[in-house]
């Protein structure tokens, strides 16, 4: 349901505006304000709630004359996403340009006061909740995907449809990352530096070999391979994308380590030993767009992403382990060794052969 906050002073103009808007849009939620400090309180109050405002529709002039500049900006702040319409009926007070650099999606001149006025604000209202929908879409494909893969999500949008598919997990987590958090907990900005420049590494790897970034759990990441490319080739190809995703994230992450190595150095005595973990696993699973009214998440569903996940938890520091699954679809180019067979892994019964790349 679209939430619209009209923030007026004039108690005329924002029951016009809320009447036209409410009879012409039942399934909107419509919530008002008489005056910027009490807009500003809804738009924090609707984000504490998580039911944040999609379309601000203020008045130029209400406590001063920069109100609605005001609220504009601060809508801007708060919520970058929320469009933002400004009106007036002081033509001379209002300064387009001005409005546009603060944020406003659109200005109404109210000429006219009353219905006519309302309905001009009613449809571009309208066009600025389809904007925020396309804005937030592409927030969200900005999220997961490699912007080279924009195009053909938008020309196949169905390709976000829930569905079974062969794909290659990968999961990824740092060895040793707990006890340096500890030992760096009085130097906060060494471990966030760190973790975010091994985050950007670790979603730009990801996108480099094919992959979509389903989600980052402190530091451990986790991406899916051949979610939207269907070569028929029994997952092959994304297997092996998989891997030398885990290959080339295993190379570089050596490099960001050795360069904040000197910095930890400074302030922790003892010897200090991290590494990067990674499990691989190919198998069936219901992948796409599992939305709700408060988030959106592209991510795979099943137990194959449980083993995936189990197989990681066993690799060490600087290992690679592969499931029995990915090293059929990989062994003919890129060489691996038989480590060991399992057969306890919590609620997934059977007995599987683990690989070492």
């Amino acid at each position: 349901m679209p939430r619209i906050l009209i923030i007026d002073d004039d108690s005329q103009n924002l029951d016009s505006l809320e009447l036209v808007l409410g009879d012409d849009n039942p399934d909107w939620e419509i919530l008002i304000a008489r005056g910027e400090l009490e807009g500003e309180t809804i738009l924090r109050e609707q984000l504490t709630n998580k039911q944040p405002v999609d379309v601000v529709l203020t008045d130029l002039v209400m406590e001063s004359d920069q109100s609605g500049m005001n609220i504009l900006q601060k809508v801007r702040e708060l919520d970058p996403l929320a469009m933002a319409i400004l009106f007036t009926a002081k033509e001379k007070s209002l300064d387009r340009y001005a409005a546009f650099e603060h944020g406003a999606f659109d200005v109404v001149e109210k000429n006219i006061r009353g219905a006519s006025a309302a309905r001009e604000i009613n449809v571009k209202t309208r066009a600025a909740l389809r904007y925020r929908e396309w804005s937030r879409q592409i927030n969200f494909l900005q999220r997961y995907f490699d912007p080279k893969l924009f195009g053909t999500i938008q020309r196949d949008p169905s390709l976000l449809c829930i569905a079974q598919r062969t794909i290659t997990i990968a999961f990824w987590d740092i060895r040793g990352f707990s006890r340096l958090c500890e030992s760096l907990k009085a130097h906060p900005t060494l471990i966030s530096g760190f973790l975010k420049e091994y985050c950007e590494l670790g979603a730009r790897t990801i996108f480099e070999h094919n992959g979509v970034l389903d989600k980052f759990i402190g530091d451990g990441i986790m991406a899916l391979f051949g979610v939207l490319n269907h070569r028929g080739d029994d997952g092959e190809f994304d297997a092996l994308s998989a891997v030398r995703a885990g290959i080339a994230l295993r190379d570089k992450f050596g490099d960001v380590v050795d360069k904040w190595m000197e910095k930890w150095r400074l302030h922790v005595p003892d010897k200090i030993e991290i590494g990067l973990g990674c499990g691989i696993h190919t198998g069936d699973v219901l992948v796409g767009n599992v939305g709700t009214d408060f988030r959106d998440q592209f991510t795979a569903l099943g137990p194959h992403v449980n083993f995936a996940s189990r197989i990681e938890s066993r690799a060490a520091a600087g290992r690679i382990l592969i499931s029995q699954s990915t090293q059929a679809r990989v062994g003919k180019e890129i060489a691996s060794s038989f480590v060991e067979e399992i057969s306890d892994i919590k609620n997934i019964p059977g007995t599987f052969q683990l690989y070492v790349i």
